[in-house]
């Protein structure tokens, strides 16, 4: 009885001590420059094609009136190393109340995963600093 009691502690503290998966969320995927007052990614979704990472991201327009952003991608290994220089941002309008699909492809096959950097015009956090919001 005890050999098997101690068996089962023993099995629930390996267990315990094993870390849980992590989930990647669209935050984890984002590195958003200042907090955008009417824009907001709503969906992403990321798959592999001839060694390559493509990658679908949704941005929402939560405003009647037209937004501009920009964005650009930085494409890393496994182990978060960028293997491609930095691109040019990319300028992006977005109608009153529209969603748009961001469609991005990995420069190159050595790319594991990716982060999306994304800049509004109409940043809260830039308008309350007195800046204007322009190009990032």
């Amino acid at each position: 009885m005890h050999a098997l009691l101690r068996t089962t502690l023993l099995a629930a503290c390996a267990l315990a001590a094993t870390p849980p998966a992590m989930a990647q969320t669209i935050a984890s995927k984002l590195e958003i420059m200042g907090e955008p007052a009417m824009l907001q990614f709503t969906g992403l979704r990321m798959r592999e094609q001839n060694g390559l990472i493509q990658v679908q991201a949704v941005v929402s327009n939560n405003d009647t009136k037209p937004q501009t952003a920009y964005y650009r991608v930085q494409w890393l290994d496994d182990a978060g190393f960028q293997v491609w220089d930095d691109e040019a941002w990319k300028p992006v309008m977005l109608h009153g109340a529209q969603k748009l699909t961001l469609q991005m492809v990995a420069p190159t096959t050595k790319a594991r995963d990716f982060k999306i950097q994304f800049s509004a015009s109409d940043n809260r956090s830039l308008s309350q600093s007195g800046t204007n919001g322009n190009n990032p």
